[in-house]
């Protein structure tokens, strides 16, 4: 059992982070912000602060020992089985982090068959899969239109999900170099994919203005002060 929930560590880390995902967005939608691209922003930040904690940090924290660290009225808690980035750290944690990248350079293409295969079903099952683009069981225009008219793109969820790959890579790429492999094919797929959404399964996306993309660009340059600090932590281990 314990084999199993090792080897699935991955792909439970990647549920939570759908869930936490859900969550965040529900929370941020009712509070609300001034405009639209404020409040994207702000899921932006939340979704990728949850997927990073969710990702890099509880792993790391789960199974390190603090204890010989101070403060001590928090460390003494933290008593995993490795004090610092020796080899069976690599073989038990690092590997986790890897296969969770992977299945991430490959959730692109889940994006995009399921982008396909859902309003597909859902239009056969309105026509009845007759063939006839004419018969529908809509009683409404508005109601047609939205079955037949695709999808919104959700571009912000695009924005959490770099960083995260961002952010993960500079913190243990430097001890662990394949993660600037699977963060360039991640990149590459997502690239790849979302040409392809963007074509065929979503609405034109909204006019929008330039602040998702400076708040972005502003949560992507602290990330080479992972690679500097942990970097370095890394190589200098003894």
């Amino acid at each position: 059992m314990s084999k199993i929930l090792g080897t699935s560590i991955g792909f439970i880390i990647i549920a939570v982070n759908l869930i936490l995902k859900t969550c965040i967005i529900k929370l941020i939608t009712w509070i609300g912000e001034d405009t639209v691209s404020e409040q994207l922003a702000s899921i932006t930040n939340g979704v990728f602060y949850a997927q990073f904690f969710n990702t890099g940090i509880l792993l790391l924290i789960v199974n390190a020992n603090m204890t010989e660290h101070s403060p001590h009225f928090i460390t003494k808690y933290i008593k995993g089985r490795h004090h610092d980035y020796m080899p069976d750290w690599y073989a038990e944690v690092g590997a986790k982090i890897v296969q969770t990248m992977l299945i991430n350079s490959i959730l692109p293409y889940v994006g995009l068959t399921t982008g396909f295969l859902i309003p597909m079903i859902k239009r056969g099952l309105d026509r009845k899969f007759s063939g006839n683009p004419y018969k529908t069981k809509k009683t409404s225009m508005a109601a047609y239109k939205d079955l037949y008219s695709g999808a919104d793109y959700v571009i912000h969820f695009k924005y959490s999900g770099v960083l995260n790959i961002v952010y993960i890579t500079m913190m243990y790429g430097m001890g662990m170099p394949i993660l600037f492999v699977l963060a360039a094919f991640n990149f590459f797929n997502q690239w790849v994919c979302e040409r392809i959404i963007v074509a065929y399964q979503v609405k034109l996306p909204p006019a929008l203005d330039d602040k998702l993309t400076i708040n972005a660009l502003n949560m992507l340059k602290y990330a080479p002060l992972l690679l500097l600090f942990n970097g370095y932590w890394m190589i200098t281990n003894k």
